[in-house]
């Protein structure tokens, strides 16, 4: 009988823990064009952060899209982490394909965090989140002619962890230009 009691008592509790971490990832609305946050250290070191990390976990690791998501969740503060946005990058590295010949995953991550910043929760207009992922996939043509796992390797000596990190950097740029009001010039 105390077996069966405590069985109930700690289900209610793991259902009841569920429930208020869901409730704490869903309250994250998104941004809008209009929305301006304050941060707390210079968006340099955020950048150099994004960079860092993107860079470690890929080296560490593996598996260039989640290392991206993971890198931006963890440097750009005022946007709230999702483990379910992790979880969903876990299957899209090398472009998702045994031969490489779709989007580098990095790229994918890129736009799952953008899209997770400021996409929508019900169909609408979507101009900001693909105009930042464009500003993303600019810097990807100019660095490597390519947002194409096999080609973005290619130019990129095979280096992942620099590829990561790299665009882990350009994320939190795009990002900061657009919501912290960081100018050019804190493009590193």
């Amino acid at each position: 009988m105390l077996h069966w009691a405590g069985m109930l008592i700690l289900g209610g509790f793991a259902a009841r823990t569920a429930q208020s971490e869901q409730k704490n990832e869903a309250t994250f609305a998104g941004l809008t064009e209009k929305d301006h946050v304050d941060i707390d250290k210079p968006c340099a070191d955020i950048i150099q952060m994004a960079y860092q990390l993107g860079h470690d976990y890929e080296s560490r690791h593996g598996g260039c899209c989640r290392c991206t998501v993971a890198a931006l969740q963890k440097a750009i503060g005022f946007v709230p982490g999702d483990k379910g946005l992790f979880r969903a990058a876990s299957c899209l590295d090398g472009g998702a394909t045994p031969n490489g010949i779709q989007n580098c995953g990095a790229f994918t991550g890129a736009g799952m965090f953008i899209g997770w910043t400021c996409g929508l929760e019900t169909f609408g207009n979507t101009g900001l989140s693909h105009r930042l992922m464009r500003e993303v996939f600019q810097r990807f043509q100019q660095e490597y002619g390519s947002v194409l796992c096999k080609d973005v390797r290619e130019r990129a000596g095979r280096d992942c962890p620099e590829v990561v990190g790299r665009t882990a950097r350009w994320t939190a740029e795009v990002l900061l230009r657009q919501f912290a009001n960081a100018g050019p010039e804190q493009h590193l």
